[in-house]
């Protein structure tokens, strides 16, 4: 069964949204055109656990650690330890970054008449090439920059 959008306002509606929150994860729109192929699809985001190190107990309400997190990405859950305050040594918060823009390994976190850095630690980073700006290989393996090579057997009997 095919399903459309009624009308422009609610395809502009939808699309705003960019993103959906799902309980497992993410589910990010694309535009969809004539002749659509996965292969060329670039996809530049992922979901990756942060540490907000040596951040002070005053900042560990939920919606101030996901107003600093969206200095990294789009903050999507923090984890349990963090909610309940079990672990004092870093906040962590999955997020969803696009690796195409600039990593910052410190923030600057400010408040009426201070500011200081606090230090990003981001667990398990996706490899992502620099030249073809997607993920799941870096820029050594680029198969744009170093396409493959079509071995031809060639029958000796011919």
């Amino acid at each position: 069964m095919e399903k459309k959008i009624g009308n422009e306002s609610d395809m502009q509606n939808v699309w705003a949204m960019g993103t959906l929150k799902l309980k497992s994860g993410v589910l990010r729109l694309f535009k969809w055109t004539v002749d659509f192929d996965t292969h060329n699809m670039k996809n530049s985001h992922a979901q990756v656990w942060i540490r907000l190190m040596a951040l002070p107990q005053e900042y560990w309400m939920e919606q101030t650690l996901r107003e600093i997190a969206s200095a990294v990405g789009t903050p999507l859950v923090l984890d349990n330890a963090t909610l309940k305050r079990l672990f004092g040594h870093y906040a962590r918060i999955l997020v969803d970054i696009d690796f195409s823009k600039k990593i910052f390994h410190e923030i600057i976190v400010e408040r009426e008449g201070a500011s200081y850095p606090v230090e990003v630690v981001y667990e398990r980073i996706p490899e992502f090439c620099s030249h073809c700006q997607t993920l799941g290989h870096d820029v050594t393996n680029c198969r744009w920059l170093f396409p493959r090579k079509e071995i031809i057997s060639k029958d000796k009997d011919a």
